[in-house]
């Protein structure tokens, strides 16, 4: 941390994206423009921008969110895009700060399920042990010590 504009020019700083006025910036904005036109205006929501109602429990009326899918085909373009991304995620994740790519903490939570089991919610595990006993199947050892008749009634199993 500085406000030493010396230190900065020396060091370097981090800039807003897109940088400055003075390199065309607001950058930011305009992605975040783009965002709401492939995900809100593109698909024909109702409500787009300033009128998307505030996310709160006592919102007006259900909030009409769209959704946008781009699919790129990596092979499309020029060769070799797997050697370069790896090398480029690699790089990332050697920044200071312990840097974390996209997927990479999903990634971590996969290892962990995989060496030591899937972490359930006690709500999640006590619903589905009520809904075990309702079916009449086993449930693991674990689950035994969880009160079944703590469990929310389900909205989909009828009995």
């Amino acid at each position: 941390d500085t406000t030493d504009p010396a230190e900065v020019v020396q060091h370097g700083a981090l800039h807003p994206l897109g940088g400055g006025e003075e390199t065309a910036g607001y950058k930011g904005y305009g992605l975040g423009m783009l965002v709401e036109l492939l995900s809100a205006v593109l698909p024909g929501c109702a409500d787009v921008g300033p009128a998307v109602q505030p996310w709160t429990l006592s919102r007006e009326r259900p909030n009409g969110y769209g959704h946008c899918f781009v699919v790129l085909d990596p092979k499309r373009f020029t060769p070799g895009f797997g050697g370069r991304l790896r090398e480029y995620l690699a790089a990332m994740r050697c920044l200071p700060g312990a840097v974390r790519c996209p997927g990479d903490p999903e990634k971590a939570c996969e290892e962990e399920a995989r060496a030591r089991g899937v972490v359930l919610h006690e709500g999640t595990a006590t619903a589905l042990k009520a809904l075990a006993g309702r079916y009449g199947v086993e449930t693991p050892p674990e689950f035994a010590a969880l009160d079944a008749s703590r469990s929310k009634p389900s909205l989909y199993a009828q009995a």
